[in-house]
């Protein structure tokens, strides 16, 4: 947690930001619209490291990952094993991802980009900084490598996700509410499908209501209070 200090230290002070670190955006929708520019100009890798990662069926950071997979960027992330209790679907969706001792939000790109989590707002907002050189950057990508290293994947090499694209998209449409006529209008499948793909995602979260798969998903079921 030295770097996260670190960096509350620096929010904290009346100075200026020492070399090589600024402030990149405050608010969820500032930041996800700089992320998504970020993505664009990336080149080679993200890696990101987030202890509490989650299921969010709204959030464009699932379709910015396509975009980087789709220009063969090396995309890793890693998580904790708490997360993936509240957010059974993570392994569906980022196959990739880690589980090792994540100990604050931070993103790399290109090792030359760390975007590094600070305190919150008074109103409760969220804060990035972004560090392009000096101590920060050193300490961040040092972070990585040691977080990396002591961490494991999530998947075994020659494991499937749970879940394949078709079915993830049903359990994102189960999320925001839609019914099986609408999802399988969407997906352009019959509704027998959707309702055996329905039943994958319940199966997975283990629960026993659609209702109780939705609360599952979003970290709200049984799982998130054990």
């Amino acid at each position: 947690m030295a770097l996260r200090a670190a960096v509350t230290d620096v929010a904290m002070s009346d100075g200026p930001p020492p070399p090589g670190l600024s402030l990149f955006a405050v608010g969820q929708g500032p930041i996800t619209k700089r992320l998504v520019d970020i993505e664009a100009q990336t080149v080679r890798s993200v890696w990101s490291t987030n202890p509490t990662l989650s299921f969010d069926p709204e959030n464009p950071a699932f379709e910015l990952e396509d975009r980087s997979y789709a220009r063969k960027v090396d995309l890793q992330r890693i998580t904790t094993e708490r997360a993936l209790r509240f957010s059974p679907l993570l392994p569906s969706f980022t196959p990739q991802i880690r589980v090792g001792t994540a100990m604050l939000r931070l993103i790399i790109s290109d090792e030359r980009l760390a975007l590094l989590e600070g305190p919150d707002t008074a109103r409760g907002e969220p804060v990035a900084w972004a560090a392009t050189s000096g101590t920060f950057l050193a300490r961040a990508l040092e972070l990585w490598h040691v977080t990396w290293a002591e961490s494991r994947p999530v998947l075994a090499d020659s494991e499937e996700p749970p879940l394949n694209a078709r079915q993830l998209s049903v359990a994102r449409a189960m999320c925001l509410g839609r019914t099986d006529a609408a999802i399988a209008r969407a997906l352009d499948v019959s509704p027998r499908t959707v309702a055996r793909d329905v039943a994958a995602v319940m199966a997975l979260t283990g629960a026993d209501s659609r209702a109780g798969a939705v609360l599952a998903m979003l970290g709200r079921g049984r799982q998130s209070r054990t």
